[in-house]
């Protein structure tokens, strides 16, 4: 563990609440997972949260995503009718009442809106002495990178997290982990680096020049092409899929209920039908999945990690099983071949729901958004004249570990950009470190 890890976790030993940031490969993951165990060991409850599922997926099995945890469900209504409604649910009432600390994975993606209206929840639904205190009197760590893709507003409007008054008024502490562990190509992390401050040098740009080459025709396995678009996505991906002989095998998401008193849940019901196409809009899964023998296929899940495979990992359909249930077996890159079956995903919104599917996607082509948090072992980019978010290059970029998996379709170093408010917030913490330093 390093100096800046080792300060992460003493720091939120003392109970104080702060963010915590730094490039991919820094060990975030690792400092959360530090951080769990050291407050388990004070006798306190640590919720484990992030905003997004997959990331969810990367801190471990008692992590959840936020929206599920806190019991907001879309997250749209004011914290008053919230609260009113999670009154009503022993679950999520139970979280925020059991827990003395929580982590808030991915903030980059979360919008100041929702940290202020999470903080007014807490102060109305925790117990009476909490009352009036931030968070209820929950310690809260933040953690992500604000160079990544930021929060989905509306057009032209950025607003970021940091920008809350629960933010401006109760994170003073800010730690950054600056060592890179988990990379070992240093020319690749010299590019990563200067990708994700937005400022490519000549030599970085020439380096990604290299990498223009039509050698990825020649793999068994294509790199998957990353898009900034979803049209352009499924375009390649049904192209690609006709290329395969043989028949089509069709797998529909189901939906899935807890045992009782959940069971008594009706598909029908309008909630279950409302709930349905939300998790199937915005949910890692495909609501409907098609197939062919010789078809390139992702894993959307890290439930195979003992056999070296994670959300992200890549392989060819060998065959599918006889009888009722085809599913299907993958050869993955790595010389694995599973049969892979369904899983489930739980409803944010409704308790007891679930989306049950083959965690599989067509891995031609996927967008740049939904690759934010898998690791591929091949990638064709485009970063060309489409690239229209901030973050969103370097994103991209950083989906591969090293130069030699990495295949670049277009390149324009202007698509490498950092909003000016992330620019001004770092600027603004060095100034003040520096500032305490010399005091």
């Amino acid at each position: 563990m390093d100096d800046d890890q080792k300060k992460a976790v003493a720091l939120a030993v003392t109970g104080l609440s702060f963010f915590l940031t730094g490039a991919g490969g820094t060990g975030k993951s690792y400092v959360i997972r530090s951080i769990v165990e050291a407050l388990n060991r004070e006798g306190k409850d640590v919720a484990l949260t992030a905003l997004t599922g997959c990331a969810a997926l990367l801190l471990g099995k008692k992590a959840k995503t936020l929206h599920s945890w806190a019991g907001i469900g879309l997250g749209k209504e004011t914290a008053e009718v919230i609260v009113s409604k999670l009154k009503k649910s022993s679950k999520a009432k139970k979280n925020w009442l059991a827990a003395d600390a929580l982590i808030i994975d991915e903030v980059s993606m979360m919008t100041p809106v929702l940290l202020d209206k999470l903080d007014a929840i807490g102060r109305a639904i925790r117990p009476r002495k909490a009352k009036g205190l931030p968070f209820g009197g929950l310690q809260v760590i933040l953690v992500g990178d604000l160079y990544q893709l930021p929060p989905v507003n509306k057009e032209d409007d950025y607003s970021f997290v940091f920008e809350s008054e629960f933010w401006k008024e109760h994170i003073k502490d800010v730690v950054i982990l600056n060592t890179i562990h988990r990379q070992s190509d240093p020319v690749f992390l010299k590019v990563l680096e200067e990708a994700r401050l937005g400022k490519l040098s000549q030599e970085s740009i020439a380096i990604l020049e290299t990498r223009k080459t039509k050698e990825w025709k020649k793999l068994e396995i294509k790199p998957t092409l990353l898009f900034t678009r979803r049209a352009d996505v499924e375009e390649i991906n049904m192209a690609q899929l006709k290329k395969c002989e043989g028949a089509d095998y069709v797998f529909k998401a189901k939906n899935v209920y807890t045992p009782p008193p959940f069971a008594s849940l009706k598909p029908t019901d309008e909630q279950i039908q409302w709930a349905t196409e939300k998790m199937d809009k915005n949910g890692s899964y495909v609501p409907e999945l098609t197939l062919r023998v010789g078809s390139q296929v992702m894993l959307l899940t890290n439930t195979h990690a003992e056999h070296g495979l994670v959300n992200g990992s890549r392989g060819i359909i060998e065959r599918f099983c006889e009888g009722p249930d085809p599913f299907p077996l993958v050869k993955f890159k790595n010389g694995e071949c599973l049969i892979i079956q369904p899983v489930t995903w739980a409803s944010e919104e409704i308790e007891g729901f679930n989306r049950e599917q083959i965690p599989l996607r067509l891995a031609y082509a996927v967008t740049i958004h939904k690759a934010q948090g898998a690791t591929l072992d091949c990638a064709l980019i485009d970063i060309g004249d489409n690239t229209f978010e901030y973050g969103q290059a370097y994103v991209a970029l950083s989906r591969v570990k090293s130069l030699d998996s990495l295949y670049i379709w277009e390149l324009k170093a202007s698509a490498f950009t950092v909003h000016p408010k992330v620019v001004e917030f770092f600027q603004t913490i060095s100034a003040q470190t520096a500032f305490r330093s010399t005091d």
